[in-house]
């Protein structure tokens, strides 16, 4: 009878904990967000094209959670060509000449509303709250212009507190409606870009300068240090982009401190391409874990070892292409138990299993008296009424 006891409570207490971490997993587990997208309209001639963009949750927060910390030493760090790249190469693909390449960019920018940041931001977050300032819509202008390899500088007016930027072309600007300006620098010359302005459609053009800019000091920045590469990419359209999806799954949810996990899954779209970045979260802010190629089913797979013990959560995100928007998958909770309650959980798990052994022979060495059963016949019998009739 106490082994039956002791198995059934056993089954109870499995349960329980059970029971506690799925209820715990349930609720830790940060929630699914969507993707951002934006539309930008660009006319040539008399044709007008609507771009549309799309931004993964991921990227917008690998970027809220870069430094801020903005100097006149560091300004070029803010300029991402290879995150819009993609966008960048549509917009090169309707316009096709320099002049005519910066001029878009410059549409584009100019659809931005005008709001006063009080921080330095990067071009996705830009996009994103779709407001920013005179240095983050040259920012934006200036990662476009360099993803298409244009020479581009960064145009610095102390006392307006003011930027714009500088753009190197092969021939003197021919749309320009004014006098067209320019700086020389280090052997090149650099016709400027206003980047704020809310009309789109008839706004500043290059080698244009806005008269306030008139006799004003300028420095000129140098763009040395844009950023070379990131874990994702803006996506882009000119037609409507359809919604793919990320899975993830995961090796085992439990580890021991200093073991790895397999993160697998796949894009649901045909013929995914390209990389898929993963990213790891112990508390609010999520880490680029690293990088993992689709193969030819679109799938990936990627070894990961956490460095702290804990709960931490990991997710995948794919950038998107010219045909799909990107997408994040769920994110999943794994547990890490520390090394130092490997010796406590031995000990405990010996001093139990000696506990039963000692139990069971003691039950087995004093077998517990039991008492016959003796029913009595003046409370526990009746005389039942005959079925025959005489």
């Amino acid at each position: 009878m106490w082994a039956v006891h002791v198995n059934k409570c056993g089954r109870t207490f499995v349960a329980m904990v059970a029971a506690a971490v799925f209820i715990t997993l349930s609720l830790s587990q940060p929630s699914f967000a969507q993707n951002y997208e934006q539309t930008y309209l660009f006319q040539s001639g008399e044709s007008t094209y609507q771009l549309t963009v799309t931004i993964t949750h991921s990227l917008y927060e690998y970027y809220q959670q870069k430094t801020h910390y903005a100097t006149t030493n560091n300004l070029d760090t803010f300029v991402t060509p290879y995150a819009l790249a993609l966008v960048a190469a549509d917009i090169r693909s309707v316009y096709h000449l320099e002049e005519d390449f910066v001029n878009a960019v410059l549409m584009m920018v100019h659809q931005i509303p005008y709001e006063v940041v009080a921080e330095s931001k990067f071009p996705v977050e830009t996009m994103v709250e779709n407001q920013g300032d005179c240095d983050l819509l040259s920012y934006i202008a200036s990662s476009l212009l360099r993803a298409q390899d244009l020479d581009v500088v960064l145009l610095y007016y102390e006392a307006e507190s003011h930027m714009n930027i500088g753009v190197g072309l092969p021939n003197p600007p021919q749309d320009a409606r004014t006098t067209v300006t320019y700086v020389d620098y280090g052997g090149s010359r650099y016709y400027m870009a206003e980047c704020t302005g809310n009309d789109w459609q008839n706004g500043w053009r290059v080698g244009e300068m806005p008269p306030d800019l008139d006799g004003a000091l300028v420095a000129v920045i140098p763009i040395d240090n844009a950023e070379a590469t990131a874990p994702g990419q803006v996506s882009s359209s000119f037609g409507s982009m359809q919604a793919s999806t990320i899975s993830l799954t995961v090796s085992s949810f439990l580890l021991l401190e200093g073991s790895s996990v397999t993160l697998n899954g796949e894009v649901s779209i045909p013929h995914a391409q390209g990389t898929v970045s993963l990213y790891g979260t112990a508390g609010n802010n999520w880490e680029l874990l690293g990088t993992a190629r689709l193969d030819s089913n679109g799938q990936y797979s990627f070894s990961w070892k956490p460095t702290q013990w804990g709960q931490t959560h990991v997710k995948a995100s794919w950038p998107g292409d010219d045909e799909y928007a990107g997408a994040d998958s769920n994110s999943v909770s794994i547990y890490v138990l520390p090394q130092f309650l490997v010796p406590a959980l031995a000990g405990l798990l010996a001093m139990t299993i000696m506990l039963v052994i000692l139990l069971v022979i003691y039950r087995t060495t004093h077998p517990r008296e039991t008492q016959p059963f003796e029913s009595t016949p003046d409370t526990y019998t009746q005389t039942l009424p005959s079925t025959h009739e005489h």
